[in-house]
């Protein structure tokens, strides 16, 4: 027996707002969602396998005594652990699965009836808000808090 394949995208159903152009809306969020969590998770997947790959060639340098190359590969593995700290592809990835998941729960309580048009209207704006404004940062020498005063590390 064959094990049915999980699909990205939530199955259209009929239901009592299914021609209602917000579902069209909501469908296409989270598309866009999709499309940035992928990317996401593609580079972080990339840097850390570089890392991996790096550090197993520093270990086979330094077992054949070519400490010049595994100098130049350990400077490659912290540009690579920098790469990692600035551009935190993982948290951003954690980030759009999250709003996949919400805005996927919004999409079946829109289908079912289960929210008013107004509340999901006020759902889909808090999501494209936090799509917006949380966006996991680098870190760096400070950074700015919600309320906008710098920080120290």
């Amino acid at each position: 027996m064959a094990t049915p394949t999980l699909s990205p995208v939530v199955p259209t159903t009929a239901g009592p707002l299914q021609d209602n152009p917000l579902i069209a809306e909501v469908e296409q969020f989270r598309q866009d969602c999709c499309h940035r969590y992928q990317f996401n998770s593609r580079w972080d997947n990339t840097l850390n396998i570089a890392g991996i790959l790096l550090s197993v060639s520093i270990i086979a340098a330094g077992a054949w005594n070519a400490s010049r190359i595994a100098t130049v590969l350990g400077g490659l593995v912290a540009s690579i652990v920098t790469a990692q700290r600035a551009f935190p592809f993982g948290q951003r990835a954690q980030f759009y699965r999250s709003l996949i998941g919400q805005s996927a729960n919004l999409l079946t309580d829109m289908r079912e009836g289960l929210i008013a048009i107004p509340q999901a209207v006020s759902t889909l704006q808090n999501l494209r808000l936090d799509f917006a404004q949380q966006l996991p940062r680098g870190t760096g020498n400070g950074s700015v808090t919600n309320s906008g005063q710098q920080t120290n590390p």
